[in-house]
């Protein structure tokens, strides 16, 4: 695709994919009106075309040894450093004298159908969402998964199409903390599918309920009216499952039992263990996150989904398998307690007390508490299969623990090569716990490398390379200077904490803020300023 830049009405970002059949060799050229712009491009799949016009056809040429063997179709720029959608939003409605309305809020992309091209799967979310921490009924939670075409000349408007709905119904709250989905291709057939949990009364793409594809007659026997809620709107009893849809039209292809419910077993409908969780209102037991890990290197294309539940106190994971037809468990981490783990594998347990943490001050042994509001995912060690990177805390491929600082909570994490000069990855974090403040360690073993310490609740903070210094830069709350992580020095002024984004082709991170923070969301560029998306006003640093 090609996206005017702001600064400019003749500079256009070309930007294109590199598939995982390309190797080492293969080069590009970039052709504008059927004349070659650049050739044998090599070291990145952007390309600025300072020449360029709003009637500019643009192709991409792909090849090998020097050789063509592909070339894209023509593509218009874009209008606009931004596309809109005709969404089909739902029905709002009114449950429990509650009335609410419905806006698009986390989205996932995908092939859905195997063409190459993708498909964007849309969270609609209630006007009255809630986490458990907070009563209140809440509308259910909505998904869709639209088609859309390329755009045509002069369009600001992409054209789309629902492919299918899903409907999480009355026992699934509604809100950030519930519905982590993931929508990948899991058994590597070319296809992606959505993996979700799943409650009594969630319907799919076809209008059928979930339980129904149940390989187990108490789920298929499911009372699909029943609602588990008490008087506070929170789902505190009553079964959960763990479906996949398939991608193309949204039909549930397989539900289980999700692992482990709110009574720390599988099954049943057990109401909420407040004496295991820590408290009676389900804030501990109803946080949920989950991620896709690649956990199989002999099948390197094969995908698990890993759902995990709980961070303040317990912290379990659950590593799920697809192979086209049914839904198989490949390992369970359950953190018991600050100094006890229980790995499950093949039906054996493994019960064990891990090494100590790597903070010294900490009483923290294990995966307990130390969780965060997000996750990260990716292969620290070099075996060629993913660790999980649960906060505080990481998880090896196998479901064993690999390591705990011991610093405990936070709401952010990035993980990358953050310090080139230290060998494998490294992970930022910020902490609400004491000591507060933050921390960039080792990816592989924990070992912290950077640990700074806060007066308070350290609420965000990032890690992101925006400058041309060797290494990431890092800023967080309660200390308005920016660092470099390779040498640990004040190199700037803290910038916005919300979302790294890549936005104009060059190496450097660019940041997008939350639309919650101020008037309306903004890019922002170290040394250039802030972007507004709605105005394109272009604001210098003072």
């Amino acid at each position: 695709m090609a996206v005017p830049q702001a600064a400019s009405g003749t500079s256009y970002l070309v930007t294109w994919r590199m598939l995982d059949t390309d190797d080492d060799y293969t080069t590009f050229d970039v052709i504008r009106n059927d004349q070659v712009i650049a050739k044998d491009i090599n070291s990145s799949t952007n390309y600025r075309d300072t020449r360029g016009s709003k009637t500019a056809q643009y192709r991409i040429v792909t090849k090998r040894h020097g050789v063509a063997v592909d070339t894209t179709d023509a593509v218009a720029p874009w209008q606009d450093v931004y596309m809109q959608m005709q969404l089909d939003r739902p029905e709002g409605g009114t449950f429990h004298d509650a009335t609410y309305d419905y806006s698009p809020n986390d989205c996932s992309v995908a092939d859905v159908d195997g063409d190459g091209r993708y498909e964007i799967l849309v969270k609609w979310e209630p006007s009255n969402p809630a986490d458990n921490s907070q009563g209140g009924f809440t509308g259910p939670t909505i998904f869709d998964c639209y088609r859309f075409d390329e755009p045509t000349a002069n369009s600001k408007f992409l054209k789309c199409e629902r492919l299918w709905r899903v409907e999480m119904g009355h026992n699934i709250r509604s809100g950030p903390h519930y519905v982590p989905f993931l929508f990948y291709d899991f058994n590597g057939d070319g296809k992606a599918e959505m993996i979700v949990k799943t409650g009594p009364g969630t319907k799919d793409g076809k209008g059928r309920y979930v339980t129904e594809v149940a390989d187990e007659e108490v789920i298929r026997a499911t009372d699909n009216e029943k609602e588990y809620l008490n008087g506070g709107g929170q789902v505190m009893y009553g079964p959960e499952f763990l479906t996949v849809f398939d991608g193309r039209d949204g039909h549930a292809i397989h539900t289980v039992y999700y692992n482990p419910n709110r009574g720390c077993f599988v099954g049943g409908a057990p109401e909420c263990r407040s004496d295991i969780w820590g408290d009676d209102y389900g804030n501990r037991s109803e946080r949920y996150l989950a991620t896709v890990a690649h956990l199989d290197a002999q099948h390197p294309t094969h995908a698990s989904a890993v759902m995990c539940r709980g961070y303040y106190t317990r912290s379990y994971l659950w590593a799920v398998d697809f192979d086209g037809q049914k839904l198989s468990t490949r390992w369970r981490h359950a953190s018991l307690s600050k100094n006890t783990v229980m790995q499950t594998e093949g039906g054996t347990k493994h019960v064990y007390v891990p090494d100590a943490p790597t903070y010294d001050d900490s009483p923290f042994r294990t995966a307990y508490g130390q969780g965060n509001h997000n996750i990260s995912c990716g292969d620290v060690d070099g075996d060629g299969m993913d660790e999980i990177i649960y906060g505080s805390a990481a998880i090896d491929d196998d479901g064993t623990l690999l390591w705990s600082t011991g610093l405990c909570h936070g709401d952010a994490i990035h993980m990358g090569d953050l310090m080139p000069d230290h060998p494998g990855l490294e992970v930022f974090q910020i902490h609400e716990d004491p000591p507060y403040g933050m921390h960039i360690c080792d990816a592989a073993t924990g070992e912290l490398l950077i640990h700074k310490t806060g007066e308070g609740d350290t609420g965000r903070g990032m890690a992101a390379d925006v400058m041309n210094q060797r290494g990431y830069e890092f800023w967080y709350w309660g200390d308005a200077a920016m660092y470099n992580a390779n040498t640990d020095k004040k190199v700037g002024d803290a910038m916005s904490t919300i979302f790294r984004i890549y936005w104009d082709g060059d190496v450097y991170d660019e940041l997008l803020s939350d639309v919650s923070r101020h008037n309306q969301p903004y890019l922002e560029k170290y040394g250039v300023g802030r972007l507004t998306i709605d105005n394109k006003q272009v604001y210098q640093y003072g």
